[in-house]
């Protein structure tokens, strides 16, 4: 498996570069955003769910270009990242860590080596039912409706 490259600090001008392209606004609530020290930023898609560049030494988009950052709040962004329900969280789905865990499971099953089919002794199989005969419709039930409700609930009584 190839390995991943180190996470890198993103610098300031990249910072306000992601700031700047969109216009100030938080991409998870659409408030304003207010000073870069109160900010995080974000990777989309998630660097977790990039490819790697042929040379591995970057994603795919690159990590630090400013077009696939994405400024929010503390707390927009541990939304995000985690999903919602604050510190008592009964599922992450919708989150990045779900996706990067969904991701993980299917390329593990696409890596394992498929399973071996076992056919059961020929004493053991049966035939398959080819089903149940069609029903045959007749304009009434086939026992009277007092065997099964009694006669107060039939209708008009």
């Amino acid at each position: 498996m190839t390995d991943r490259p180190k996470r890198k600090a993103i610098p300031d001008a990249v910072k306000l570069r992601a700031v700047l392209r969109v216009e100030g606004r938080c991409q998870q609530c659409g408030e304003r955003l207010g000073d870069l020290s109160g900010l995080q930023f974000d990777h989309r898609p998630a660097l977790v769910n990039r490819p790697v560049s042929d040379d591995g030494s970057d994603y795919v988009p690159a990590q630090l270009d400013p077009e696939y950052i994405e400024p929010l709040h503390l707390k927009c962004h541990d939304t995000r990242t985690n999903g919602p329900g604050g510190e008592k969280r009964i599922t992450t789905a919708g989150s990045d860590k779900h996706v990067a865990a969904k991701t993980k499971r299917l390329a593990e099953q696409r890596l394992a080596p498929p399973r071996e089919e076992v056919e059961a002794p020929a004493s053991t199989q049966r035939p398959r039912p080819s089903g149940f005969p069609p029903a045959q419709r007749k304009g009434r039930a086939s026992k009277p409706l007092d065997k099964w409700v009694g006669p107060s609930l039939r209708r008009g009584v």
